[in-house]
């Protein structure tokens, strides 16, 4: 007999073990001791979060589109992590101080077994939970890998409850914002390609309770997504009808209020980018090429048209408010800075490679496969951050005065010296300071 309840309570504490999960790390305290938890969605620019005392982050990194991406392979480097800030690194007894910058802290722990050091990262913590995006495990219908979809997923801060949200397609195209609805609550906002050209927009409600995903809108051609600053919240996006006739409408994301701001037009609009109110527009007229225009949709006094002229392009995109004006991308790759009505002041050239980072403090942070840098858009100031051998590029966050990115391992005298030695050739999460002083220092564990 009691043979038969040891078996049953085993097969009991199995289950519980599968449905709740089993810490993997210790839990987050604030100064009070009371459990860590974000009132409102906080992003740290990349693959990082910053939770009390720890970082969390993508521990290595993969381009998930290469062809030969192995999810289990990229996984043994590239799994969540976290690690200490408030203590000293610890290294192993045998590391030279001149290679600590080049060598793992020995204090990280393991988070997640989930691969989330890749392309279309989307990390940030809300509530009790860290939010991310993975790499689609789901196999097609023919048993094939489709990795052109990501997953979204959220973990208790000490790796409980991991719970898949949802599989959407996505491309360069496509968009996944968090913002705060007309209802109070925060939501995914999510534009995924459906069909050659044309895009779906739904919604999920994210808290301390998960919504469903919602159906906005099918069919979209354009969309611009309202932010933080937006005092409408809702989507507006333009699609052609039945009758070959192109709408415009808008979508509040919570209550799925649609409002029509159709006008009969021969102009062709099509949105681009939105900063609060701001909404940043491409018109093709018969009088005129296509330019980019702007309008302030806190009111709909006016129409869409081509009256409030922005920039001399036929696309701009990564508009970033700044000292008073916007920076953006012009359609030929260059960056710009302008007030709505003033002059523009070219920062970066078109023959300069670079993915844009983010805005801290006036400087404009900026990367390439070897190089960080950040511009003042005062005064046009170049700065290096950091400069490696090779880099990921555009994959960066920043916390506590500190930038993160994904490099190679430098090689080293005694590396070069060996000649046993091997290469490795994966991408570990790195960081340096935010104002280029300082040396580099290796965060990711190697293998």
């Amino acid at each position: 007999m009691k043979k038969k309840f040891l078996k049953l309570f085993a097969m009991i504490f199995s289950v519980a073990l599968l449905v709740t999960g089993c810490a993997t790390v210790s839990n987050v305290y604030d100064e009070n001791g009371d459990p860590i938890y974000f009132e409102t969605p906080t992003f740290f620019g990349g693959q990082v979060a910053k939770i009390g005392n720890y970082l969390y982050y993508a521990n290595g990194y993969t381009d998930a589109s290469a062809e030969s991406f192995d999810y289990n392979t990229a996984a043994q480097t590239g799994y969540l992590a976290r690690i200490d800030l408030s203590t000293d690194f610890v290294f192993d007894e045998e590391t030279e101080d001149s290679l600590k910058p080049n060598t793992s802290p020995e204090n990280s722990e393991k988070v997640s077994d989930r691969f989330v050091g890749y392309q279309n990262q989307n990390m940030f913590a809300y509530g009790s939970y860290l939010y991310f995006t993975s790499t689609n495990t789901h196999r097609t219908s023919s048993l094939e890998n489709d990795y052109s979809r990501v997953t979204l997923f959220r973990v208790a801060f000490n790796g409980d409850n991991l719970t898949e949200i949802y599989t959407t397609r996505y491309d360069d195209s496509s968009s996944i914002e968090v913002v705060e609805g007309s209802d109070g609550n925060y939501y995914y906002v999510i534009c995924a390609q459906n069909s050659e050209e044309k895009y779906e927009l739904s919604s999920i409600k994210i808290g301390d309770s998960l919504g469903s995903r919602v159906l906005l809108a099918e069919n979209v051609e354009s969309y611009a997504i309202a932010d933080e600053n937006s005092s409408s919240k809702n989507v507006i996006y333009s699609a052609t009808n039945d009758d070959g006739e192109i709408e415009i409408k808008a979508v509040d994301f919570a209550t799925e209020e649609t409002t029509d701001y159709s006008y009969a037009t021969s102009i062709e609009i099509s949105f681009l980018d939105r900063v609060g109110d701001i909404v940043f527009y491409s018109a093709d007229t018969a009088n005129s090429d296509i330019e980019i225009y702007y309008k302030d949709v806190s009111t709909f006094d006016t129409n869409f048209d081509a009256s409030n002229r922005f920039f001399s392009a036929d696309s701009i995109s990564e508009v970033l408010a700044v000292e008073g004006g916007y920076v953006f991308v012009s359609g030929n790759g260059g960056l710009i800075y302008k007030t709505l009505n003033g002059s523009s002041v070219p920062l970066l050239s078109s023959d300069t490679t670079f993915d844009l980072l983010f805005e801290r403090d006036g400087w404009i942070y900026y990367s390439s496969s070897t190089e960080i840098n950040r511009i003042s858009v005062v005064d046009q100031t170049i700065e290096n951050v950091i400069t490696m051998t090779s880099m990921i590029s555009g994959a960066c966050g920043y916390s506590d005065g500190y930038i993160y990115f994904f490099a190679q391992l430098e090689e080293t005298e005694s590396d070069s010296s060996s000649e046993d030695a091997t290469t490795d050739e994966n991408y570990y999460l790195y960081r340096a300071s935010l104002d280029g002083t300082g040396n580099y220092q290796l965060i990711g564990k190697t293998i």
